[in-house]
């Protein structure tokens, strides 16, 4: 054979193995996984109840969301999803298993174990347009935190007091489905004049409705109350005297050593707690500093003599109105010399205290300290919403993972779990990453983060979205243009960005670079998700602001007018917790 003919043989089967490797790469591309299913089934036990009906209908809606499979309680489907109640796995854990071919079982030692493993079941699984494919995690996890709470702020008019009610529910229980087992609310006084105006009335009620939700899966219902805290048209004659407060700070606090004050605080706690005896609250949280406090004689130092006085008075009324409800006592802001008072007054009597708040906050206010008094069990508070940005939220998402780490790593050891403050929906990575935390404090956040992305935007983006969210945290600081900011008033006169110099913003324009492709390639149910959305808006803003030395040009003002709506925010909105534009400019 000659030479040219065997090179014309060469190069045809080596074009031959090319097509035909091209030609198997497209089908893989195509391939349904064999354990993709159309059509599920989810059966719960006959005697499961309520409870287990709604657990079975957050599972299916999940699905069906994400992928055009028929997903039904009972009945016949190529994938059965079985959910079950045994105990003995350990408090709270769960079990998922097979159980025969294309059956899963889904085991909880008790009804919240049960959603757990939903949870994880949800987030190991993948979902696109030829149907579902069955997340292949096996095996039994148990929280080791036991209260693992979060906090939403409802005040200041942010998402959780503007957002339509059943927006938030469905939040709560995305939430609920990491790990979270209790939901703190705020029945927020200063806003009001008296239990009976039409504003407070209309408040509780939203409060009843969100409650009901964590109710409907069997998770706990928390309330904070601030310890000298009065309506808007509270005496001005009760008083508290100025000086005394840490933080926020609003005129309508009460003296309770003025004659009367502590009536007039009992009497107002006490209409919020009859209110609230159907809901049978787990935990009343009592609020010391921001807002709280009085600079009297009598009521100094606050935190161990003014504070004390009130809460144990609250405490005890709330366990009378509220049979079973534990005790917070929080410390806030607390100093030296209050948490060396506060030992000493359980060294006498700790009977009212049934759990400890404390979070290092700075070097000034210790938060929490070597000695736990009579072990009484102590939870965290972290701030996940405000670090070194303002307004909160304004920008997108803020996730901070080494942030929190290094707190997490400060108190972990002291901890019974803890109630990270939320403001908004902007800090959502931020919520997953304590829930990570609290469920098993030595998983590595990035698994957590790479569970994250994988469900809420894509498995096929991880790699790229965990670079972006380190040049966000990176970037993560106080932003500052004059002009329009500076004529922005707030309720205390307060603007901590104010004058805050540009920066340099390393790799922002990788950042949105990097965002933009995988937008690109995302399913439609992601790239329309107000989580995408929140996170798009941040990488953008980096870049466009960097690109436009450090003011907002008009891409800027259009993702400010999308947030504004993703928050709901309204005229009655306070600008701490909107973009820093005008309403809908």
């Amino acid at each position: 054979m000659e030479w040219s003919n065997k090179i014309k043989l060469v190069f045809f089967l080596l074009s031959f193995i090319i097509c035909l490797m091209l030609a198997q790469y497209a089908e893989g591309l195509n391939r349904i996984d064999s354990s993709t299913v159309k059509s599920v089934s989810i059966l719960i036990p006959k005697d499961g109840g309520a409870i287990m009906k709604n657990i079975a209908s957050v599972l299916s809606s999940r699905i069906k969301e994400r992928s055009e499979v028929k997903v039904k309680v009972g009945g016949e489907g190529e994938l059965k999803i079985v959910l079950n109640l045994k105990p003995g796995i350990g408090l709270e854990g769960f079990k998922i298993s097979d159980a025969g071919h294309n059956i899963i079982q889904i085991t909880g030692n008790d009804a919240r174990g049960v959603f757990y493993g939903v949870g994880k079941f949800l987030r190991a699984s993948t979902y696109n347009r030829n149907g579902f494919t069955p997340g292949k995690w096996r095996g039994t996890s148990i929280p080791q935190k036991s209260i693992r709470g979060i906090y939403l702020a409802t005040h200041f008019f942010n998402y959780y007091q503007n957002a339509p009610v059943e927006e938030v529910e469905r939040y709560i229980e995305d939430l609920a489905l990491w790990g979270y087992n209790t939901f703190m609310f705020w029945y927020d006084m200063h806003h009001f004049n008296g239990f009976d105006d039409p504003e407070a009335i209309s408040f509780r009620a939203r409060m009843k409705q969100l409650a009901q939700a964590v109710r409907k899966i069997d998770l706990g219902v928390g309330f904070m109350v601030v310890g000298n805290e009065g309506y808007a048209n509270s005496p001005i004659e009760l008083r508290a005297v100025p000086g005394g407060s840490r933080g926020g700070d609003y005129p309508q606090e009460i003296c309770p050593n003025k004659v009367g004050g502590l009536d007039y605080i009992l009497q107002t706690k006490g209409d919020f707690f009859n209110w609230c005896q159907d809901i049978n609250p787990e935990y009343i949280c009592i609020w010391p500093y921001d807002q709280g406090g009085c600079g009297s004689v009598n009521c100094q130092p606050w935190g161990s003599n003014g504070f004390i006085k009130c809460a144990s008075n609250i405490s005890r009324m709330a366990k009378e109105k509220l049979p079973g409800v534990k005790i917070i006592f929080s410390t806030w802001h607390f100093d030296s010399v209050e948490w060396k008072g506060l030992v000493d007054h359980i060294s006498l009597e700790a009977k009212w205290i049934d759990i400890i708040m404390a979070e290092k906050i700075n070097s000034k206010y210790k938060g929490i300290f070597s000695s736990v008094p009579d072990d009484i069990p102590i939870v965290g508070f972290p701030e996940i919403s405000m670090y070194n940005t303002f307004p909160w939220g304004g920008f997108g998402a803020t996730p901070l993972p080494n942030h929190l780490l290094k707190q997490w790593n400060k108190v972990e050891d002291k901890l019974s779990g803890g109630f990270p403050y939320s403001e908004g929906i902007f800090d959502d990575i931020n919520k997953v990453i304590f829930a990570g935390l609290y469920w098993d404090s030595k998983t590595p956040v990035e698994k957590t983060l790479k569970e994250y992305i994988a469900y809420e935007y894509s498995h096929k983006a991880i790699d790229s979205i965990l670079k972006v969210i380190k040049i966000l945290e990176q970037n993560h600081h106080y932003r500052w243009w004059p002009g329009e900011l500076e004529d922005v008033k707030l309720t205390m006169d307060w603007f901590p960005s104010k004058g805050s110099k540009s920066q340099a913003d390393p790799g922002a324009e990788e950042a949105f670079y990097l965002v933009k492709q995988a937008d690109a390639k995302m399913p439609k149910w992601a790239r329309k998700s107000w989580r995408w959305r929140i996170f798009y808006i941040r990488a953008m803003l980096d870049a466009e602001l960097k690109a436009n030395g450090g003011s907002p040009n008009e891409a800027c003002i259009e993702g400010f007018k999308e947030l504004m709506k993703l928050y709901h925010v309204s005229e009655k909105t306070d600008p701490v917790v909107k973009p820093p534009i005008a309403l809908f400019k």
